[in-house]
């Protein structure tokens, strides 16, 4: 959807992070999908000769919001013609905002916070979890060298540190590395996306799960504690990223270059810039609805009258004249657009900017958006 609904609903994402908690946990641009991974590796270490074979499977669900993990590994070493065979068996389950790791030589399973979704919302600056990672590999010297295909699917190859990865959609398909003689591939040899999934495929084996202060949970009340939790979390990265952003903002206006440590005085402009918190981005979004609201209306009234592409374009060139982002003309317009764009208009100008303005809190201002 094109032009003026375009214009103010992406100035209200981006400036307030209102839609964010949904889609900063996105680690995949793919909504579900089965892969199974064939392992091995080799070297010498140290006069220690190592084999490593093994196979993988991933199933994820939510765009990788819902992401079990299973590895099989067999590990020979070879020390002074003493061999050594090490077996693990591994099981990891993401959702949302907890991971249970299944320990199956010790037949438990423990349950935690997902520390990494924790940190990746506190770096990300509003980005979800498939940008962050790949503004992260960036910065850590990381670069996009060309692009393969594993299993006839395009993915982008990465190189850092001695690993290189082929990548479709956030999602490895194939990662070699040769770390201090030690070599390693990991390639998928079967995979199926966007496939329909039941709370079967992750199920998780049949041990007693434990919190990590070591209190035995009821499985019959996870379903609930990680909905809770899960939701929780996700407000705890919205204010983290509105932090980052204030921050962020706050150094820009004081004058702060990247890389640069502020003086006495950009510390304070810096301190003075972020005393409105919360408080100071929610008085900002609600300035720009308001800024924005006039053109709405004007775009609501227009589009009413419009049954032509061309006047619907006419609409949007006012519309862009008023003020905004200026967007591209519309492509087509029909009977079942024009009903989608006056709908959402609609819900926009009746509903959803009324409530905002109402808010006394990012919190309740959070809770005017519509849930996607």
């Amino acid at each position: 959807m094109k032009t003026i609904v375009k214009i103010s609903i992406i100035t209200l994402m981006s400036s307030s992070l209102l839609f964010a908690g949904a889609d900063k946990m996105k680690l995949y641009d793919v909504k579900s999908g089965k892969i199974e991974y064939a392992i091995q590796g080799s070297g010498e270490i140290m006069g220690s000769k190592m084999k490593t074979v093994g196979k993988k499977r991933v199933i994820f669900d939510a765009y990788g919001t819902h992401n079990l993990t299973e590895e099989n590994k067999e590990e020979q070493q070879t020390i002074m013609g003493q061999k050594k065979t090490n077996k693990s068996h591994t099981m990891t389950y993401m959702k949302n905002g907890m991971v249970y790791t299944a320990d199956f030589k010790q037949r438990r399973i423990m349950r935690m916070e997902n520390m990494g979704m924790a940190m990746a919302g506190l770096m990300g600056g509003g980005q979800n979890m498939k940008q962050t990672g790949e503004s992260m590999m960036k910065q850590m010297g990381g670069k996009k060298t060309g692009t393969d295909k594993v299993l006839g699917y395009s993915c982008d190859v990465w190189e850092l540190m001695g690993t290189k990865q082929c990548i479709y959609k956030g999602i490895p398909l194939k990662v070699e590395s040769n770390v201090m003689g030690l070599k390693s591939t990991e390639i998928a040899t079967k995979a199926a996306f966007d496939i329909s999934l039941s709370k079967d495929d992750f199920k998780l084996p049949d041990f007693p799960i434990y919190d990590m202060q070591g209190n035995k949970l009821d499985r019959r009340t996870l379903d609930a504690m990680d909905e809770k939790q899960g939701v929780q979390m996700s407000q705890e990265m919205d204010e983290m990223a509105l932090k980052r952003v204030a921050y962020e903002k706050a150094m820009r206006e004081a004058g702060v270059k990247p890389g640069q440590a502020p003086t006495k005085t950009q510390q304070e402009a810096m301190m003075k810039a972020m005393m409105g918190g919360n408080d100071g981005m929610l008085k900002q979004m609600k300035q720009e609805i308001l800024s924005d609201e006039e053109m709405m209306r004007f775009g609501y009234k227009c589009l009413s009258q419009a049954d032509t592409l061309k006047e619907a374009n006419i609409c949007n060139d006012k519309a862009n004249a008023m003020g905004g982002e200026p967007e591209e003309p519309f492509d087509k317009w029909n009977p079942e657009m024009k009903k989608e764009i006056l709908g959402f208009l609609d819900q926009y100008l009746n509903v959803m900017v009324p409530c905002v303005k109402k808010a006394q809190t990012m919190q309740a201002a959070r809770q005017c958006m519509p849930m996607e």
